[in-house]
């Protein structure tokens, strides 16, 4: 078995009664400008080492290891974008949601609330010995569901969520639907009884509207003052101004020159195309269905509004 020092990049995971598995893979931290995780794994080949860590074991990192920052979301409002600009600052690494925080989170969890903490501790310093310095995990957006897990393996580091109008996130959500949420398989049914768990959600779009509000419900239950909100209006610029300041991080004017234009590309398109964005908030608008407006007002909003007003509480 390898040890996972620098250059061995934890690929999968998987916990079994025996304790946690990691596939880690022989690719280096540069190679991570995919705009996700996955799509770097597929586009590199690379040797595969496994490393077992005994669940007695589970959760024995430094401090030191914890990521240097999180970003959570409540999908198709911008993370992407903020995790490619931050890639752009030399010497921070990016992990943009990565396949084995997925594989620890993912519900059914079968395992008890302490042994999903210590593996994602575990997971965190394999992740620092590959990075070899600060790193940042950006999550899957349905992590964020368990973002309260997350933020008791990593109980120092900051976070920050980024959020978007949520009748525009609806409309993207049914529009390219997540298959996590709006599949026909076991998970999308798990993951449907999670963010609607009274089984009220006779409509795709109440369906999407209860989890925009999941999300914000989840983040509200957090310690608020080791986080920030992040507006999708405010972007590129609150990567800059607001993100990297709140993860203790110095921009540079070269990085963020670098930054600003990495945000005239599409920040979703695979790694080399120079495809530029090319704004949608008005053609999302005119997407949206009286069905639709009235899920996001009965359940959306207003968790919205109410996330917003505790963080704006003294």
């Amino acid at each position: 078995m390898h040890n996972g020092q620098g250059g061995w990049l934890p690929a999968r995971a998987a916990l079994h009664a025996t304790g946690l598995y990691f596939a880690l893979r022989e690719i280096d931290a540069g190679e991570l400008h995919d705009p996700f995780m996955q799509e770097t794994l597929v586009r590199s080949a690379a040797a595969e080492e496994f490393v077992q860590i005994a669940r007695q074991d589970l959760g024995r990192a430094a401090a030191a290891s914890a990521p240097t920052g999180l970003v959570f979301h409540v999908a198709r409002c911008g993370s992407t974008l903020v995790s490619q600009l931050l890639k752009q600052q030399g010497g921070l690494v990016v992990y943009a949601e990565p396949p084995p925080v997925n594989e620890i989170l993912r519900p059914p969890q079968p395992w008890p609330r302490s042994d999903l903490i210590g593996a994602l501790r575990s997971l965190g310093d394999a992740f620092a010995r590959h990075a070899r310095g600060p790193y940042v995990l950006k999550c899957t957006s349905w992590n964020t569901l368990y973002c309260d897990i997350l933020l008791e393996a990593f109980p120092a580091t900051p976070w920050v969520l980024c959020l978007r109008e949520p009748l525009e996130v609806c409309v993207s959500l049914l529009q390219r639907p997540p298959g996590w949420l709006l599949g026909s398989d076991e998970v999308s049914r798990r993951f449907a009884a999670i963010v609607d768990p009274e089984a009220r959600s006779s409509s795709r779009e109440k369906l999407v509207a209860r989890a925009y509000a999941a999300f914000c419900e989840a983040v509200a239950r957090l310690d608020l003052r080791r986080g920030r909100l992040v507006e999708y209006p405010n972007l590129p610029t609150a990567v800059w101004e607001g993100v990297a300041p709140h993860f203790s991080v110095s921009v540079k004017d070269a990085a963020r020159e670098r930054m600003a234009q990495a945000a005239t590309r599409h920040a979703k398109a695979s790694a080399g195309s120079t495809a530029p964005f090319v704004a949608d908030t008005t053609a999302k608008q005119a997407a949206v269905t009286l069905m639709l407006r009235e899920a996001v007002d009965t359940h959306a909003r207003p968790a919205l509004e109410r996330l917003r007003r505790a963080f704006s509480s003294p």
